[in-house]
């Protein structure tokens, strides 16, 4: 049995072209420990199919309705179920993969198997030298940083750390516990939804040592986001601090929210301003 279910969800991007799932491939190919352990699965979102070559070390799935993250995420929660994995590893496709963060992850599903306070190992996930991820809630006052070396638990239990998806090795367990990833938050905002219900069912999360470099996809392709992307974006935050944020994070949001209408209105960025104003109104 293999220990770990790698779920990779593309978007307009073949696997060779995606450098986690490229990286991942070739590491599964080379190294008999990697084979061992990882069950690799590709969950392609794209328009039309990139059908692998003959070796490809996995399964492929192809979805042309992109029915988001969660939806995926939790058809390779699936996969655990039936395998008897008991760690899921998400992959986003443009994070930078290294060989020594696949024998940390490895090494650590060994050593934190026993632990089940831990639901999740997240490495430091760093884009133009900053540390993108894990990192404390933006309206409450932290207990704790995240610095380069960082590692470990952080701050009390009960103390909340937000995270990313990707690189994220998530004990099956414990995501069956909260009912798996939350529906409701198909793309945006599903990992700080998952994490979120994670800890506050008890849980904590574990801070690995290493480092990935990791780049947003519309910086990557170097676009900005499209009317639709920057509104579900928009919506999807503000139904976390809805649904998740006590009443202090909650009144904090609509003022940075205020505070972004007023700025991007003397900019002249009516389009931002006006999405920004509706989210304020409740007419998104």
């Amino acid at each position: 049995m293999k220990s770990i279910v790698a779920v990779v969800v593309l978007y307009e991007m073949s696997p060779e072209h995606s450098p986690a799932c490229r990286f991942l491939i070739d590491a599964l190919r080379q190294n008999a420990r990697f084979a061992d352990a990882f069950d690799l699965l590709v969950a392609d979102n794209s328009p039309t199919p990139h059908t692998p070559d003959g070796q490809f070390p996995g399964l492929y799935m192809h979805d042309a309705r992109n029915p988001g993250l969660a939806a995926r995420y939790n058809e390779a929660l699936a996969r655990c179920a039936v395998t008897g994995a008991p760690w899921l590893l998400l992959l986003d496709q443009d994070t930078e993969l290294t060989t020594g963060y696949l024998d940390e992850l490895l090494d650590l599903a060994s050593t934190l198997a026993p632990n089940h306070e831990i639901a999740a190992a997240v490495p430091k996930l760093l884009m133009d030298g900053r540390i993108l991820s894990p990192h404390p809630p933006r309206y409450r006052r932290a207990h704790f940083q995240v610095l380069p070396h960082t590692t470990g638990l952080l701050g009390a239990a009960g103390d909340p750390l937000r995270a990313f998806n990707s690189a994220a090795l998530l004990r099956v367990s414990a995501l069956q516990s909260i009912g798996g990833f939350p529906a409701r938050y198909p793309l945006d905002y599903l990992d700080h939804a998952t994490f979120h219900l994670l800890q506050q069912k008890g849980y904590r999360i574990f801070v690995m040592h290493a480092t990935l470099q990791h780049a947003l996809h519309d910086a990557a392709v170097g676009a900005a986001p499209s009317h639709e992307r920057l509104q579900g974006h928009l919506q999807a935050e503000n139904r976390f601090f809805l649904e998740f944020g006590s009443p202090w994070e909650k009144s904090l949001h609509r003022l940075d929210l205020l505070r972004q209408v007023l700025g991007y209105g003397r900019r002249g960025q009516f389009h931002s301003a006006g999405l920004r104003l509706n989210l304020l109104l409740g007419r998104l």
